[in-house]
């Protein structure tokens, strides 16, 4: 079995708002192989529900999500654009359970839990995972999230990372090495 071709590839990155049940969608990132912007959208949550912005952390403001699509309608579209797709991400399970998507375990490219880049950023304890900003640093030489998370750099990023291990990535994938870390029990609801 070959590498996958490119057009397979999809990164997702999601920001949230948090309220009193836990956190909500609040913004999406979808980005193919190249960095093309798939999608990119606020997600509309009533202001009365919020709790805190996390404002200091996504940039997210009051007024921000006014007018935006609500997560019904947004909901749809994501699942159809990681549909058949190979779904990239950095902690990724945080991302499917956050847009309430299973997507196959087979189908999965987690940036966060690739054994060779952990190493590269001293990240050897199973339950530990490498921020995407060290792991961008670390491989690509540049800084993200020097301000707020934005959802569509952060995919890019990943995106850009997972490119530049991706050969290698998919070959201890198709020789069946230990090549990934064990994901959260917790979220395993979303790989299937």
């Amino acid at each position: 079995m070959a590498v996958p071709p490119l057009e397979r590839y999809v990164a997702i990155d999601c920001e949230t708002v948090r309220v009193r049940s836990g956190q909500v969608l609040a913004k999406v990132g979808i980005v193919d192989h190249a960095g093309s912007v798939l999608l990119e959208s606020f997600v509309f949550v009533h202001p009365l529900n919020i709790v805190d912005w996390l404002t200091d952390i996504t940039g997210i403001r009051p007024g921000d999500l006014d007018g935006a699509p609500t997560f019904e309608t947004i909901q749809p579209k994501i699942k159809a654009l990681l549909e058949g797709k190979i779904v990239v991400g950095h902690a990724l399970w945080n991302d499917l359970a956050i847009v309430k998507h299973r997507h196959p375990y087979e189908d999965m490219r987690d940036t966060s839990l690739y054994h060779p880049l952990r190493r590269l950023v001293s990240v050897e304890r199973e339950g530990d995972q490498p921020s995407l900003k060290r792991v961008t640093k670390a491989v690509l030489g540049r800084e993200v999230q020097e301000g707020y998370h934005c959802p569509v750099e952060d995919a890019r990023s990943t995106m850009a990372v997972f490119m530049h291990v991706r050969e290698q990535y998919e070959l201890d994938l198709l020789e069946g090495k230990e090549c990934v870390a064990g994901l959260p029990r917790s979220f395993a609801q979303w790989y299937w």
